[in-house]
């Protein structure tokens, strides 16, 4: 059976033209050429490089609150601080790490802000880790 392309119909495979509709059914559609887009790469470098900024800003401001280690209260709101801070730097570096998901796929070198992103990301993970041993040292 022959289905027309104007009105879907089922006509016989001998038909001419289509007996809903009188389309022509011996006429072939033309197709129109497909366009290639662009991929866009699998990694946001300059997101990446913000939430790393973010995140080494988050784990530094903790050094300008001359907190007392060994006396923690959370109630003081120097020491709250502390913990949203440290709670800002986990999540923002989490964010970068993931920014920069399939970086190293990339066939070409790396742009320098990539290079960048990824020093970034050594940095903010160390003082993620520094931070997340500290909070487990004080418990």
């Amino acid at each position: 059976m022959k289905i027309c392309p104007k009105c879907d119909a089922q006509n016989a495979n001998t038909a001419p033209v289509c007996k809903h509709c009188g389309a022509n059914l011996n006429e072939t559609p033309e197709i129109e050429d497909a366009t290639v887009q662009d991929e866009k790469p699998p990694y946001h470098i300059g997101l990446s490089v913000f939430f790393f900024i973010l995140s080494f800003l988050a784990s530094a401001s903790k050094y300008a609150l001359d907190l007392d280690m060994e006396n923690i209260d959370i109630s003081q709101p120097r020491h709250l601080i502390y913990f949203i801070a440290v709670f800002i730097s986990v999540v923002t570096c989490v964010l970068g790490f993931v920014c920069l998901k399939g970086i190293f796929r990339k066939k070409k070198s790396l742009p320098g802000l990539g290079i960048l992103a990824i020093l970034m990301s050594v940095v903010c993970a160390a003082l993620v880790i520094m931070d997340l041993l500290s909070i487990i040292l004080m418990l």
